[in-house]
């Protein structure tokens, strides 16, 4: 079950002018089709590049070894040996490479369709409690809203980084705002009655391994103060 099948209505609407705004700004981000064929070439060229390199060494190797062996001698001997051997290392560098592409993310087509047809999807969800992360640099908090166990949505209160008495309101009714077909969060709102902060933790972890904004978090909710707060 994803965490969409968790809110309590789903509607489409049209975009407003910040959240296509905001799209443009994930398009600008993401890897255009002229710069994904680049690296698919480079990529390309560095595996065949060590792949021959590879060959090189085998051959030396082989040429050693066939002063010993007749058979290593007329296998070596073969015609054309040399050009089927290139072949073949370019073949596997085209395959890696396209293996390589396929799992590359590719957003830009996506996020290209969700700016043409300008639609988003408004769900709506029940929050059933928060905690807030602190991080120890600036101080700033991240919030974590459980929807379910499984279902908990960070968002992140930039203001705290430089006000400390910065008050950041949640509710118990949250309407993300998501893209219809790239997925991504583009803006929230709250509505409905206060809910309280059940806790604050010291954020231990790395930077890189933080929570990302506006997304849902990989942990569960019980999960969540013992991963937060575990710096290994």
């Amino acid at each position: 079950m994803s965490q969409s099948d968790l809110s309590v209505s789903s509607v489409a609407r049209a975009s407003t002018a910040e959240e296509l705004d905001y799209l443009q700004h994930l398009l600008q981000r993401a890897m255009t089709p002229r710069k994904r064929l680049l690296k698919a070439t480079l990529n390309f060229l560095v595996l065949w590049g060590f792949s021959l390199l590879g060959l090189l060494m085998v051959s030396g190797i082989a040429s050693y070894l066939a002063q010993y062996s007749q058979i290593l001698t007329n296998f070596l001997a073969l015609p054309y040996l040399a050009w089927l051997s290139v072949i073949a290392s370019g073949c596997y560098a085209s395959f890696s490479s396209y293996r390589w592409l396929q799992k590359l993310d590719n957003p830009y087509p996506l996020i290209l369709k969700d700016i043409n047809t300008q639609q988003v999807i408004e769900e709506t969800y029940h929050v059933q409690a928060v905690t807030r992360l602190q991080e120890p640099e600036f101080g700033g908090f991240i919030y974590c809203l459980k929807v379910d166990e499984k279902a908990v949505y960070v968002i992140y209160d930039y203001e705290s980084q430089s006000n400390k008495k910065h008050v950041f309101p949640v509710f118990e009714t949250l309407i993300l705002n998501r893209a219809l077909h790239s997925g991504h969060y583009l803006s929230h709102q709250f509505k409905g009655q206060p809910l309280v902060c059940s806790e604050t933790l010291s954020l231990a972890l790395p930077p890189d391994k933080w929570p990302l904004p506006e997304t849902w978090l990989p942990q569960t909710w019980s999960n969540l103060k013992k991963h937060v707060t575990n710096a290994s």
